[in-house]
């Protein structure tokens, strides 16, 4: 049992990463399509003020997926991790036994 929650933890994690990556990905290759430069503080927001008018509904869907559902993957992962605790499962962290 403890393997499971380990390979759903850590596939969580890789999920959440993926969909991260991928959703900035996108964003900046929208921004640079609409002329806005994303790594600067004001066009951060802009891109941001983008994604809550709703105006272009494929990027709001993904950044929004991506950060709250990135959100939910974490919070997840926490509670799989406490419920394998409370079950005998140890998951180290750093454990040089592992190599």
């Amino acid at each position: 049992m403890c393997d499971t929650i380990q390979f759903f933890r850590i596939s969580l994690f890789a999920f959440c990463g993926v969909s991260m990556a991928a959703a900035v990905i996108y964003a900046n290759q929208f921004c640079k399509k609409r002329g806005v430069n994303m790594n600067t503080f004001s066009g951060m927001f802009e891109m941001w003020a983008m994604v809550f008018k709703f105006e272009h509904k494929k990027l709001s869907f993904i950044m929004l997926t991506a950060t709250y559902g990135g959100a939910l993957m974490i919070v997840a992962i926490f509670v799989l991790t406490l419920w394998g605790q409370s079950k005998g499962c140890v998951f180290p962290i750093n454990d040089r036994t592992m190599r």
